[in-house]
């Protein structure tokens, strides 16, 4: 049996007084692509940022690839590791932001390559080799030398997916990738994540984009309050809810 990309075992996490994961158990088999819905504050990109260790979790244990996320566990208690150690653990994992957080004086190849070479220790030659491949890739091979202030916003988030994908990550995640485009600009960052899925690419996509999530998800996890609340195949949750919170979210957003 091939073991699960990531592992959720009743993770918990609060801020303050605020318990923002009550509990979460989830697996994500490799190749598959679960699409987290809900409404805002219900903990979803919380969880996403834990996968990654960019949150801490407080009660629970969290894998990726059968090692926990940023801990290593001795006599039953966990102890975080160094940033160091957690750098290492991160490099399989790629993540795309709503947010694009492209370098600024950086032209989209520079962008792209940036980690490969700083942090991976790529011969700068191989690494903008591959980083022209991957921006033909996601469809901008006219724009290797433009910066980010002259590319659309979804653009920017196809370098941004680029830049992601340069670490030759087995794990993608996605925090409501097109959240802050502009409706015309939506597809073509969804097309880039489609053909993604249609290569094999693991990942965990956190979105309102439910026509996405019905026709390119496998697994469809609809989250309120911190907890998971319905878990199926997208169209049979899109479709015939079971729990009313479900139906009564869905009514709203379909």
């Amino acid at each position: 049996m091939t073991p699960a990309v990531i592992r959720a075992e009743s993770v918990h996490k609060s801020f303050g007084r605020t318990e923002v994961l009550k509990g979460i158990d989830l697996t994500v088999a490799p190749g598959e692509v679960l699409c987290l819905v809900g409404p805002s504050g219900s903990g979803k990109s919380t969880f996403l940022r834990c996968i990654n260790h960019l949150e801490t979790i407080d009660r629970g244990r969290l894998y990726v690839r059968g090692e926990l996320v940023g801990y290593e566990e001795r006599d039953g208690k966990l102890h975080e590791l160094s940033e160091k150690a957690v750098s290492r653990r991160r490099r399989g994992i790629g993540m795309v932001f709503q947010r694009f957080n492209l370098f600024p004086h950086m032209t989209a190849l520079e962008n792209v390559i940036e980690a490969p070479v700083q942090v991976g220790k790529e011969p700068k030659a191989r690494a903008r080799r591959r980083g022209a491949e991957l921006l033909d890739r996601v469809g901008l091979a006219d724009k290797t030398h433009s910066y980010p202030a002259q590319l659309s916003g979804g653009q920017q988030q196809r370098v941004a997916i680029a830049r992601a994908l340069a670490m030759r990550p087995e794990l993608m995640l996605f925090d409501e990738p097109t959240s802050a485009l502009d409706p015309e600009l939506v597809g073509e960052v969804l097309e880039v994540m489609r053909a993604l899925a249609d290569d094999g690419m693991t990942m965990v996509v956190v979105t309102h984009e439910m026509g996405f999530a019905r026709e390119v998800g496998d697994t469809l996890v609809f989250m309120d309050d911190g907890a998971v609340v319905e878990t199926g195949p997208p169209a049979d949750v899109l479709s015939d809810p079971r729990h009313e919170r479900t139906r009564a979210f869905l009514s709203k957003v379909l």
